[in-house]
Formats: C-alpha cells, structure tokens, sequence
C-alpha cells in the first residue's frame, strides 16, 4: 500500500470541507484535494469523547436530532464502569488502546512516555504489524493520543493532530470536518483499501474541568457532540447508499464527571472513584447486524475495544488482553437484552455501579495524587515558557533579549524538575500497583526484522501533521444532516 503524506495547509482544509458540504448535492465523486490516504474499502471507525458521562447523554442529547441516540439505534449500548482503575485521561485511554488495564500498562498520568507501548502494543501497532495493508489513521485535539499513535515502532499511517486553540468546541468541529473528509473518500477507492479511523473529541472534559458536569457548559457541550457525531453518521449513510459497504462504528468516553465545582472556577473533574468519574459506556454497531440494533449489552467494558477492532480486521488475539472481542466472544453474545425502554434500562445499569473496596479507593486517590504533581508542573513550566516567549516575539529591546534567556533556564530547570518529578511519582505508583503485571506474549519484532512483512512505506509512515486553523470558516454547514439520514 502506498501512503501518500501531506501537510493539511489551510486551502486543502477548506478543499476538504468543501468537498463535504458538496458531495451532499452531488454524490458523483471527490474532491481533486483528496488524497490517497482519504481511500478506504473495509472500515472501522473508533469516535472516542473525552469525559463524558453517560447518564447527562440520556438527560440532554437522547432524541432523534442527536448522534447518541442515532448510534444506539443503530447498535448496541452497553454502560461500563472503570471502578478499580485510574479515572485519569492517560491511563484509560491507553486501556482503550492496548487491551490491557493500567496494572499492565503502567500509565499513572497524562505525561506520554513511549515506553509503556513497546511492552504492551497499541491497536495501531497490532494492525500495522499484522496487516501493514490497512490504512490508519488519527484525527485529535490532544496530543498525548497523536503520541501514543506514533509509538511503539509500527506506527499509525496518517498522525493528523488539530490544535485545540482557545474553543474546544471550535476544534472539535475541525475534527468532525477532517473525519467527514475521510468518510467521504471512500465513495472512489478503486484499490480497495482498508481502514482504521480513530477520531477524538475533546470538549466535554474541557467543560466538566472548568465548570464541573452538572452545568450549562457541560450540557451544552453534550449537545455539541451529539450534533457532531448524527454529522459523521449521516456522511457514511452518505456513502453507503452509493458504495453499499458497511462501517463497524464504535463510541466510547475514558471516564466520565464530577457533577459539582471543588474550587472557584475549577472542578478537579476525574482521578478518582465515585461513581459519576467510573462511568463509561461502549455503543458498537457491528457491519451487518441489524438483527441487535437498540439493544442493550450487560458485559460491554472500555478494555474490550482493542480485541474487537482487531477480530473485525481478522487479527490474531494476544493471549495476554485482559478484553475479550465483542464480535464473538461467548459470555458477550450471552449478555445482549433487549429492553422495552433502553434509555431506562441504562439508567438502572449505571446506578447499580459504586465505590471500590476501602482499599482500593485509597490507594488509587494516592496514584492519582502522586501522578498529578508532575503533571501540573509540567502546566506550570510550560505556561512561563509561552509568557515568556509573547515578550520574545515583541522584539523589545533588551527586554526580549532578557526574555529569551530567562526561557531557556525555565526550560532547562523546568523540564528537568518535570522529568525527576515524574520519575519518583512512576516509582510510587509502580508500588501502588501500576505496570506490575508483565506481558507474556512476545513483543513485536523491531520494524526491519526479517519477521516484519510490511511495505517499505509502512515503515516510513506515521509522520504527524498539524491541521491549521480555518479561520472563519463555519463549520456547522458541513452537511444537510436531514438528507443524509433521508
């Protein structure tokens, strides 16, 4: 498979998104900007939402405008809980990635270190190492995820990072535009390629930091979601009805809210083990089961998604996944219901979902606690350097001179104070329990192995790119939704 790499200047973004809004008139074909890389044959989507709590879904966004509902209808939802494991962004994304929970993966916090997925290979490592023909791809507004994508040595195709600027919700109408793009490529794919997608948005967290999630902020942001995902929903209706093919599409949250404020102006949001920051959920609609659409599944759990979308590519399993595939797996299949009132049936799930043993609880507010230090540090270096770096900008004489010197002390004093900092707490969260449990599976052969059976440009993939910002472009235009979706 050839790859063909770009940079997403600001003409080919607005091309795309143009692309999007056009084919909606006139289902004849692309757009001349989109590249190979927007081709796909048999698809997997993965739409991951950050923070967000399933019972403020069915509160605000359970009716037929919203993509929630139109997911749930299509598929079968299941509530998840994270009790037990860390509720910090970090780790459980990394569970959602690798199979595995954070006492074998050994994230404790939302600082990306590359070592923890040489050990325990991520989603993207595994499809690219055992079937280098399948495109993948991320589209993100947070980094750490566009890192985990480009680590463990088969990395992801096609690394599109979206800077979140000072509006999430504007960002993650970016995200919801490139994914549309991607989506529609799929009306001309001559070479039949396969795809992996990954799409992340980011909004809800921001709200439920800022305003805890039991405010406007958050609802609103529950709604803005809902709005994006019908969006992405309706383009592969879009190009179903020309293609005929089909998406395997699977939603999911890494934790979920704090309903109240800690502080003025800030809710701490997540890290522990109330109920309200264990909640989770998984909404799979797997190609060509209509037979299940609108059920309910009591077994669904966030660890299950990356020996799914491997068993639907036909991937092996890794003896050492603590998930189980939900495409087949016996005690899965066995857990499907199908209740008269969904939306109910879920809320009486996620109110049988409590606290931890004594034990647990403590010793994961510890983890969490430790973690956190280096990891705000890290904030705080990172804030004096950008304050720093406005008054170098200003060329000011002798004040930016003055400026750029005292920036590279912060960033020599300030990295290494992170770096020490991050170590010890990685020491103490090992003996709280994190990465304790080794792999028993081998690890992946280094690429350029002789048992590595890829393309040369699979090897040479995983270059990251930035989407630039599109200005005033109004992106909530993208697509006649009601057409779509007939």
């Amino acid at each position: 498979m050839t790859t063909i790499k770009q940079f997403l200047c600001g003409a080919t973004v607005a091309g795309m998104v143009a692309a999007t809004g056009a084919a909606v008139g006139a289902p004849a074909g692309l757009s001349a900007v989109t590249a190979d890389w927007l081709l796909a044959a048999e698809h997997v989507l993965l739409i991951g939402l950050d923070g967000v709590n399933l019972s403020k879904v069915l509160e605000y966004a359970y009716d037929d405008d919203s993509g929630f509902k139109t997911a749930m209808d299509q598929g079968i939802t299941g509530a998840a809980s994270l009790t037990n494991h860390t509720t910090l962004s970090g780790p459980s994304w990394s569970t959602i990635l690798t199979g595995v929970w954070d006492d074998k993966h050994g994230v404790f916090n939302n600082l990306f270190r590359p070592e923890p997925y040489n050990q325990w290979p991520t989603v993207f490592n595994l499809i690219e190492y055992n079937k280098p023909e399948v495109d993948t791809t991320i589209i993100s507004n947070w980094e750490y995820l566009n890192q985990l994508a480009g680590a463990g040595g088969y990395s992801v195709d096609n690394n599109i990072f979206v800077p979140a600027g000072d509006s999430p919700a504007d960002s993650d109408a970016l995200v919801t535009a490139l994914t549309i793009a991607q989506i529609l490529g799929t009306e001309d794919n001559p070479d039949d390629i396969s795809s992996f997608l990954f799409s992340y948005q980011s909004q809800a967290d921001h709200a439920g930091h800022s305003f805890a999630g039991g405010s406007e902020e958050y609802m609103q942001s529950i709604i803005n979601l809902g709005a994006n995902i019908q969006q992405i929903l309706a383009a592969i209706a879009h190009v179903q009805s020309i293609t005929g093919d089909d998406w395997s599409i699977i939603l999911t949250t890494d934790h979920g809210h704090q309903q109240t404020v800690t502080l003025p102006g800030l809710s701490i949001g997540h890290g522990f083990q109330s109920p309200n920051e264990t909640s989770s959920f998984v909404i799979f609609d797997q190609a060509g089961d209509d037979a299940n659409d609108g059920s309910q599944s009591l077994g669904y759990s966030t660890v299950d998604i990356t020996p799914t979308i491997l068993s639907l590519f036909g991937i092996p399993l890794r003896s050492d996944f603590d998930g189980v595939s939900l495409v087949n797996d016996p005690a899965v299949l066995d857990g499907i219901v199908e209740p008269t009132d969904l939306k109910q049936s879920l809320l009486d799930a996620l109110a049988m979902y409590g606290y931890p043993n004594i034990g647990n609880d403590i010793t994961l507010a510890i983890r969490t606690v430790i973690g956190s230090v280096p990891y705000f540090l890290d904030k705080f270096v990172t804030e004096i350097d950008t304050f720093l770096q406005s008054i170098v900008d200003q060329d000011i004489f002798l004040i930016s001179g003055l400026a750029e010197v005292a920036q590279q002390i912060n960033e020599f004093f300030g990295g290494l104070t992170v770096n020490v900092t991050n170590t010890v707490a990685h020491g103490f969260a090992y003996l709280l329990g994190s990465g304790v449990i080794a792999p028993t599976d081998a690890p992946l052969p280094l690429p350029g192995a002789a048992e590595f059976t890829g393309s040369l440009e699979s090897l040479l993939a995983g270059d990251t790119f930035t989407a630039p910002d599109i200005g005033d472009l109004d992106l909530s235009l993208l697509l006649d939704v009601d057409a779509l979706l007939g």
